[in-house]
């Protein structure tokens, strides 16, 4: 087997591909790990295949496993139309399955603060029901809680490390009694990547008010964290596994900024949080990335606009099909699949758009 000449790269690379109005993203870290966020895909693209023949089989496998990490943001149909990837039965064999899974789930822990999610309140369209059983199935023989990965490697890259922030479903439907999407849309799981200078954040359909009550650390907030550094694990030796003093998101944002925001829920005006945007260091994002289906009828809701302007985002130059641009923000609408490059040094992150995820293999480095 020809060894690419990425998997020895320093470099962090991030995959947003176009799958429709659905999620599916792929993080490979500086250290070869993988870690997998969403499970949509499109009658044109499975990323699960993709990503099986020309990835998977070159990263560094955490505790026997290639995949490190399988995040599910929330059980909405569009975010688990490939989940089917992850149900080999041979567990040894399947490059998906992870060693750690992350979802929303209903699995009783003996908490004295409740996690389950509420399966009545979550509206999918008929003919989805296969794939949200086979959600609730993979968390069946798993340990909670939830966790991040927990670092263990002999190597060792500076200034890396990732989050995951959640709002407890119980207190998510305090925050909407009646109105069931956005109760779905806000037990969201966040992710919050970090490699040198460049951040990026991952908020799944996380909408506005859920956003408010996570950046103000209100009742239910779960967070995990892990720093890719020896000296750090020890200072913090349970960051990864249950809630405690790791660095709020808000503090994140305001200290680090944020090179690329993933715009939450399709970069549907819905979605679009105040509170985020101020709570970012300069009250903007580096370039906001949106994935997202063509607008072909009134019920796909409208993007919004703010996020194409200089108020939205600072703005920087990417290469779409080859061709070098000045944007505000990127979008998966013409069939594009983005890769963005986090170097870890100054600068703004390398970002591609190409219709052929073959011809971003081509930019990995």
């Amino acid at each position: 087997m020809n060894i690419p000449s990425w998997v020895s790269s320093q470099k962090s690379h991030i995959c947003v591909f176009n799958v429709g109005r659905g999620l599916c993203i792929f993080i490979r870290t500086a250290l070869n790990q993988g870690i997998m966020y969403d499970f949509g895909s499109s009658e044109d693209f499975k990323p699960s295949e993709f990503l099986k023949e020309k990835i998977v089989p070159y990263l560094d496998k955490y505790k026997k496993c290639r995949i490190a990490q399988t995040i599910i943001s929330h059980p909405h149909a569009d975010h688990i139309t490939n989940i089917s990837c992850l149900t080999d039965p041979d567990k040894d064999k399947s490059l998906f399955y992870s060693s750690l899974h992350t979802c929303p789930n209903d699995k009783p822990n003996g908490s004295a603060k409740p996690e389950a999610i509420d399966w009545n309140r979550i509206k999918n369209p008929k003919g989805s029901e296969n794939n949200l059983e086979i959600y609730k199935s993979l968390y069946e023989g798993r340990k909670l809680p939830l966790q991040t990965i927990c670092y263990e490697s002999p190597k060792s890259i500076p200034n890396l490390e990732y989050g995951l922030y959640y709002v407890r479903p119980p207190v998510v439907s305090k925050i909407y009694p009646d109105k069931d999407q956005e109760y779905g849309n806000g037990t969201s799981i966040v992710i919050f990547f970090r490699h040198g200078f460049h951040t990026a954040l991952i908020p799944g359909d996380m909408n506005p008010d859920t956003f408010k009550h996570l950046l103000d650390e209100g009742e239910g907030l779960e967070k995990r964290y892990t720093i890719f550094d020896r000296r750090q694990n020890t200072t913090h030796p349970t960051w990864h596994e249950m809630s405690g003093d790791q660095p709020s998101l808000k503090s994140l944002l305001n200290n680090r900024g944020l090179s690329i925001l993933l715009a939450p829920h399709h970069g549907l005006k819905s979605g679009f949080s105040e509170d985020l945007y101020k709570a970012m260091k300069d009250e903007k994002p580096g370039l906001v990335v949106i994935s997202k289906k063509r607008h072909l009828s009134d019920t796909d809701g409208e993007v919004e606009p703010f996020y194409q302007t200089p108020e939205g985002a600072k703005g920087q130059k990417v290469y779409i099909e080859g061709k070098e641009e000045n944007r505000y923000s990127v979008s998966t609408r013409d069939g594009h699949h983005i890769l963005i490059l986090f170097q870890g040094t100054g600068g703004q992150p390398e970002v591609y758009l190409e219709k052929e995820p073959e011809v971003l293999l081509k930019k990995l480095k």
